[in-house]
């Protein structure tokens, strides 16, 4: 769990292999914005709603690393966003992360 100020724009990914005898190797890093989550759930957090209801999207752009745009679900009143992420500062590789809103009152 990370606590999140409102005013937070993005948060840093960086993923690293896990090496026995030498030091662990940089595998590349990934910026998430996370307003339109934060958005999404300062909206919709608190309704009560049960089921899956689409919110938000953050669409991918040559701007961005986004493999494929991500959506922002209402599932059983949780808030929750699918993020797949290109690698920067690396030949390939992906980042999936799944997201969840979580009120600090829970």
């Amino acid at each position: 769990m990370l606590s999140v100020p409102p005013s937070s724009s993005s948060l840093k990914v960086q993923v690293f292999d896990k090496d026995t005898f030498s030091a662990d190797d940089s595998m590349g890093e990934a910026e998430v914005a996370i307003q339109p989550l934060i958005s999404a759930a300062s909206a919709f957090g608190n309704i009560g709603i049960s089921g899956t209801m689409q919110i938000g999207k953050w669409l991918a752009t040559s701007d961005n690393a986004l493999v494929r745009d991500s959506v922002i679900n209402l599932i059983d009143g949780q808030v929750r966003q699918d993020v797949l992420l290109k690698l920067q500062n690396v030949e390939s590789g992906e980042l999936d992360l799944e997201l969840e809103w979580v009120p600090l009152d829970q």
